[in-house]
């Protein structure tokens, strides 16, 4: 109740952004002016895990500094605690995209449809059609869906501290009663982790698969909105099939 109470005229509608680093991408600084520049966009939260301090003039940007790397799921926590805006925006640091995003997952959100919202893996090829939020496949976060998610704030279910840097995305996207959605017709770049390929962040993935299957895998198939999902996957790809084998 306290919560839903700081949502108010001032933040309905408009996102909390949150960006966490260890400033190993030079996109960062392009990534937050892009959010911050963004009329639905009330903040910028930059969860900042690297010693070296960072500033931004912009009175939207504020930066988390923490003593040492928290890692980016509980970075994620943070700035979720931390947040005002109605919806939040799980950006990573080196993910540029088209700020009208943010006009197209802000309606999505609005109508309540879906739980957690990302870019679909056509969003980092070549777009095309009208900027739309349709139902994700059932590969949600096969690849690309974890650099640019949105959800309520008030939906966010924080992530189990023994998950630092693996499965956060999927542990929000089953914690949701309502279905993925991804979004069509925006366009995306990413390098796919300037980060998370270092040597250290390899072996602490390693480490931690174990976990996070233990945590997710007894949530596989609980939720209603599966079932959709995988049909309407099914749908799709039997077009796809009978399109490929149509006369041209």
């Amino acid at each position: 109740m306290a919560d839903e109470m700081r949502i108010d005229e001032t933040t309905t509608g408009r996102f909390s952004v949150l960006i966490p680093t260890l400033q190993r991408s030079e996109h960062l600084p392009q990534v937050v002016d892009t959010c911050a520049g963004h009329p639905r966009v009330l903040e910028v939260l930059v969860i900042n895990n690297a010693p070296d301090p960072l500033h931004w003039d912009s009175p939207k940007v504020r930066v988390l500094q923490q003593e040492r790397n928290i890692f980016v799921n509980p970075a994620w926590n943070l700035g979720a605690r931390e947040a005002r805006g109605e919806y939040l925006a799980i950006v990573n640091d080196d993910v540029l995209f088209d700020a009208a995003a943010f006009d197209v997952v802000g309606k999505a959100l609005s109508r309540g449809l879906f739980g957690v919202i990302g870019p679909d893996r056509s969003a980092f090829a070549e777009v095309s059609g009208t900027p739309r939020v349709t139902l994700a496949r059932a590969s949600t976060t096969s690849f690309g869906f974890g650099v640019f998610m949105c959800l309520r704030r008030r939906d966010y279910s924080p992530i189990p501290e023994s998950m630092r840097i693996w499965g956060g995305d999927d542990w929000l996207i089953m914690a949701q009663r309502r279905p993925p959605g991804a979004i069509l017709g925006v366009r995306f770049e990413t390098e796919m982790g300037s980060t998370t390929q270092t040597p250290e962040i390899q072996k602490l993935r390693a480490e931690e698969q174990a976990e996070a299957d233990r945590i997710l895998t007894p949530l596989e198939g609980t939720r209603w909105w599966e079932h959709l999902v995988r049909a309407v996957e099914g749908v799709r790809l039997a077009r796809h099939r009978l399109r490929q084998h149509l006369p041209r």
